[in-house]
């Protein structure tokens, strides 16, 4: 004989989230969106070297040199640099 009383019954064939199609396609559609951002976030690190390009070796020694130059010597011979530096 057969039970046909309902809350007697387990309900074997309940439907979870993580097997639902709502949870799959937020699953598909979140991945896509990290993908995009990683793209974009990636394209930005490729491009920002170029905007942040740093002096070049000759532009670094032109510009020690500016700074080693003498500017003046005082009574005693001594070469003094712009900003007060004693060479010798």
């Amino acid at each position: 004989m057969e039970n046909k009383d309902k809350s007697t019954q387990s309900d074997t064939n309940h439907k979870m989230l993580f097997n639902s199609d709502g949870f799959e396609l937020f699953i598909k559609i979140l991945s896509v969106s990290v993908t995009f951002i990683l793209f974009i976030f990636k394209g930005i690190l490729y491009v920002l070297p170029c905007f942040l390009e740093t002096p070049s070796e000759e532009e670094r020694r032109e510009e020690e040199r500016r700074r080693n130059e003498i500017s003046y010597y005082d009574d005693e011979g001594h070469g003094y640099t712009r900003d007060g530096r004693r060479l010798f």
